[in-house]
């Protein structure tokens, strides 16, 4: 799920003590000397970023010197990413940052500094994407300063790179991270990189494939258990959740950022009563609307090709076969195979056996109410023509044409 209204950086960490602790196994292993690379991968909400949270707190106790960045959307400053985690806050070039004042800076910090300061007089285009490109010489010095930078910032201590979001970063940091999966993992130094499935560019998944080639660590991040998200919720809510709201929360598959979502909406819209015993349920009907457009932005990410897909599939319920959506879509089956993968690679969808799955009820809840009712009644008098000509059972077919009416 996108988290533009709210950052991973909020959530909870519960239900994550496996993953934590092989986090942990590999920080003790730097410590000792060993450098290691971990990939943290899942979808948008899953908690990538609590997780590492939790990560650079543990690196402190053991007296690590913790570097982070995170990758801004669209990535339209060159070596942006390793420029924010690589140098210091008065080195880091930026149209609006005074000149540095530190009085005696690492030689390549400052050559670093100096020549991305003076990038911008060095530009040979602005591309399609208004991303910024450098002229070759600038572009290849840069590159070979910033993999000497970090080759040699564990010449004397164990230290942890943080780097998030790659799915986000600019493609020169990209190519600085290439590099230095090709010379094998970085001494004494455990890089946590986050990212999600999708989007993923070419250049992302050569730099995952050459950091694989190096021996790093895949962890990805799944759904909370029932009884995680549980925990979760009633963490948010200081109290039981009643029936109601144990039902919604269970609906959100998982994903705390939508467990949280949950909670919020109840909230908002001051749906909260007591039921006695310390349990507190959600009542009335006003605060899904509430729910259903955060939940919808949410997969905003994935382009509105694809949403507009999962909206056609919205209407064939929590499961679907593929053909059906077709059909439906007035789509060859390529064709929605073709875009639906990314919503398969972002964990929104999941297959089973034959068929296709929300993996979240919330979302496809979501997406099915903000259809237009005329749109909506349609869909289903097309479904029930589709299904009924495909053999499913009666009562199928008959749910959708009542829903048609």
């Amino acid at each position: 799920m996108d988290d533009a209204a709210g950052s991973d950086r909020d959530l909870p960490l519960i239900g994550r003590a496996a993953e934590l602790d092989d986090l942990d196994d590999a920080l003790a292993s730097v410590s000792a000397g060993v450098g290691s690379i971990v990939l943290l991968e899942g979808e948008a909400g899953i908690g990538k970023t609590a997780l590492v949270d939790a990560v650079r707190t543990s690196a402190q106790l053991l007296g690590l010197e913790v570097r982070s960045a995170v990758a801004r959307a669209g990535g339209a400053r060159p070596f942006g990413l390793v420029a924010d985690a690589m140098l210091p806050g008065d080195l880091i070039p930026h149209p609006a940052r005074p000149a540095g004042s530190r009085p005696y800076p690492d030689a390549i910090e400052d050559e670093l500094a100096a020549l991305l300061s003076d990038a911008g007089n060095q530009v040979d285009v602005v591309d399609a994407a208004g991303r910024r490109r450098l002229s070759a010489a600038v572009t290849a010095r840069a590159e070979e300063l910033a993999a000497t930078l970090v080759r040699q910032r564990g010449d004397h201590e164990p230290w942890l790179l943080v780097l998030e979001d790659l799915h986000e970063a600019d493609d020169e940091s990209l190519a600085v991270l290439y590099r230095l999966a090709h010379e094998g993992t970085v001494p004494r130094a455990l890089v946590l990189a986050t990212l999600r499935p999708v989007p993923r560019s070419a250049e992302l998944a050569a730099v995952v494939a050459a950091w694989t080639r190096a021996g790093a660590r895949y962890l990805e991040l799944r759904p909370l258990s029932s009884h995680a998200a549980l925990e979760l919720a009633e963490s948010q809510l200081g109290a039981s959740a009643g029936t109601s709201l144990r039902g919604s929360v269970l609906t959100a598959g998982g994903n705390p950022r939508l467990v949280i979502d949950v909670v919020g909406a109840v909230r908002e819209a001051s749906a909260l009563r007591s039921t006695g015993h310390g349990v507190v349920d959600a009542v009335g009907s006003a605060w899904t609307d509430r729910l259903d457009a955060v939940v919808a932005g949410r997969i905003g990410y994935l382009g509105p090709e694809v949403v507009r897909l999962l909206d056609h599939a919205s209407v064939l319920g929590a499961s679907f076969v593929m053909a059906d959506l077709a059909e439906l879509a007035r789509r060859p089956v390529a064709d929605c195979w073709r875009v639906l993968r990314h919503a398969l690679a972002a964990g929104v969808v999941h297959a089973r056996g034959d068929r296709l799955v929300f993996r979240h009820e919330l979302v496809r809840s979501a997406l099915y109410s903000r259809l237009d009712p005329s749109v909506r009644r349609a869909l289903h008098e097309h479904a029930a023509r589709t299904l009924e000509a495909a053999g499913a059972p009666d009562v199928v077919v008959m749910s959708h044409r009542a829903l048609a009416e």
